[in-house]
């Protein structure tokens, strides 16, 4: 017999983004794929995990059925000439003189929509530029304007680490990051050092947050006096992904050591 359930749908497309969807499915599993719609528009998503019942959260998706072979074949055919409409979009908007940058589109998975996102320092009024496209494609179109955190996602690129961003590779809801984080971390560097490509504090700040302060609880406190291989002094500073201290001597000399071999001194 089926049963309702609400689940949480990644929609992994040119903008990542998480919906929750309903339907009567006897079972699931995370990784499942199905085609949901809502007002006309069918999508393909993954399921990410089960919604509880007692969630009063706002549902407008509904679960058509499990997406086969030949309907992820079709987003990809789809996905490649929604690629080729990005430089059309772009040249229908510098003919308007519209100061905006066209950096990614989408088909829906039946072609009843086209959308296309971009970026620009002002607001921009494209409502002949959504008839041009309309009449050009013969659908429905709709623009959607991003920002830093979002174009970084959409156009993709190398982080700091030399990995592909991870708003690319796996985030669905990057930002924004408060100056708080780093700030719980230790981290007093210079804010260029926290940035990512799209100017804004660094995603991965939120996510390592929990390990971060858990670590730092089994170091000892900045201003604490301990014992070390050189002499007894003062934490200054905590390395949480190297698990060392920098440690004033009494000499004034700093140095660093591995946590394992500074001991906390009973100062009371």
């Amino acid at each position: 017999m089926n049963m309702t359930k609400k689940l949480v749908i990644g929609i992994s497309k040119t903008k990542r983004r998480k919906i929750l969807a309903k339907g009567g499915i006897d079972s699931v599993k995370v990784g499942d794929h199905y085609i949901v719609t809502n007002d006309n528009i069918q999508e393909i998503g993954e399921v990410l995990k089960e919604e509880p019942a007692s969630s009063g959260r706002e549902m407008n998706w509904s679960i058509v059925r499990e997406a086969g072979d030949q309907d992820l074949l079709q987003q990809e055919i789809n996905q490649e000439q929604a690629d080729k409409a990005i430089n059309v979009a772009q040249q229908f908007a510098d003919k308007r003189s519209l100061q905006m940058k066209v950096i990614g589109s989408e088909y829906s998975l039946e072609k009843a929509q086209l959308k296309f996102y971009f970026k620009s320092p002002h607001r921009v009024d494209f409502r002949g530029l959504v008839k041009a496209l309309a009449h050009k494609y013969s659908t429905r179109i709709e623009l959607e304007q991003v920002g830093p955190r979002e174009a970084a996602s959409i156009i993709g690129g190398l982080g700091r680490c030399g990995r592909e961003l991870c708003c690319r590779r796996f985030l669905y809801e990057p930002g924004p990051i408060p100056m708080e984080i780093a700030e719980k971390q230790g981290l007093s560097v210079s804010p260029d050092r926290l940035t990512g490509v799209c100017g804004r504090l660094l995603c991965c700040l939120e996510y390592e947050l929990e390990d971060y302060v858990e670590s730092l609880k089994k170091m000892p406190d900045k201003g604490s006096d301990v014992k070390s291989p050189g002499g007894n002094g003062i934490v200054v500073k905590r390395n949480v992904q190297k698990k060392t201290l920098r440690v004033k001597l009494n000499d004034e000399e700093v140095k660093e050591f591995s946590l394992d071999e500074v001991e906390l001194l009973d100062v009371g």
